[in-house]
């Protein structure tokens, strides 16, 4: 194969080259259903909700890629979708992959991006904090299997992720945020370490609030995963809980906004469920959002990291997991 690589910013035309470079090193294994599905990766390349960047060689295969994703109002952008053709690997693609595509977040006016790296490669986790922070660690969140093989040192669980927030900028956000007093030495801490400014107010249960939750939930099939993204907790919050546990999904995860002044509430009623603890992830919305797991069976729940914060977080949620 021709190693003339050339790295560039991908659009709709390529998806089908995207597509065979996931294919060639995943099968039909890889946790996000969006790349196999060709019209859809268009689209999203197309209208820029995904916007990729790759190492093409002469002959025009696509040998490495790596997207960022863009959710309206956020602040902060998602980059992630990382693969190397194993015939390309060990020329450092991935790092050249990822620079263009830090330079395009900055281009559009990004101050930081989040990233998950799965605890199976330690390389990974060491180089996200080489400049970036880890602020969560989504337990159960890798599928046991990928291309038919099972995960690293023979584990048949699901695997872990670390939630890593890097700055790209400095960050001058300083917005009120309603935090549990449930998780809030923890992500206060994890605010100073990253230099995140905000008006923190201790959230504390509240009377008046709507009779009816505004929430959405998201269904990941190959990753076999619900998230329940709450924009206002109302009311009826542990009856939405319920409905989202009752789904039985070997990952499950809620997503509360700290601008919402009901947020203890539904802290209050995802903790008595068995919920816990995930992250926080700072401008992941038009605001931060704190995120609550609920641990399966299924779950590998001795995970490989390797950095202080997300040992500690480990040691935190152990007492947790009693399944």
């Amino acid at each position: 194969m021709n190693q003339d690589i050339h790295i560039e910013r991908l659009n709709a035309s390529h998806a089908a080259q995207i597509q065979e470079c996931f294919r060639r090193v995943y099968g039909e294994s890889y946790a996000n259903e969006l790349f196999y599905d060709l019209e859809r990766l268009r689209s999203a390349l197309d209208n820029e909700t995904l916007c990729s960047v790759g190492a093409i060689n002469a002959e025009g295969a696509l040998l490495g890629h790596m997207a960022m994703s863009l959710h309206p109002g956020a602040r902060h952008t998602e980059l992630g979708n990382t693969v190397v053709d194993p015939a390309a690997r060990g020329a450092g693609l991935a790092w050249k992959v990822g620079a263009a595509l830090t330079a395009w977040a900055v281009e559009k006016g990004f101050q930081g991006y989040l990233h998950y790296p799965t605890t199976d490669h330690h390389i990974m986790q060491q180089q996200s904090v080489k400049r970036g922070f880890e602020t969560g660690l989504m337990l159960g969140y890798i599928p046991a299997e990928t291309d038919g093989q099972v995960r690293a040192a023979g584990k048949h669980l699901r695997g872990a992720a670390t939630i890593v927030f890097e700055p790209l900028a400095k960050l001058v956000h300083q917005e009120t945020c309603f935090l549990p007093a449930q998780f809030a030495e923890t992500v206060k801490n994890m605010a100073a370490t990253c230099g995140i400014a905000r008006n923190w107010v201790d959230a504390s249960s509240v009377d008046s609030l709507p009779p009816e939750s505004d929430v959405t939930t998201q269904i990941f099939g190959k990753r076999d995963l619900a998230r329940l993204e709450v924009l206002r907790v109302g009311t009826d919050i542990e009856q939405r809980l319920k409905a989202l546990a009752a789904r039985s999904h070997a990952c499950t995860q809620v997503d509360l906004r700290l601008d919402d002044r009901g947020i203890a509430t539904a802290v209050n009623a995802a903790l008595g469920m068995g919920f816990v603890f995930c992250g926080w992830l700072p401008g992941y919305r038009e605001c931060d959002v704190l995120r609550l797991q609920a641990i399966d069976p299924r779950s590998d729940l001795d995970p490989d990291v390797v950095n202080p914060t997300g040992k500690h977080l480990l040691a935190e949620l152990r007492p947790q997991l009693a399944i």
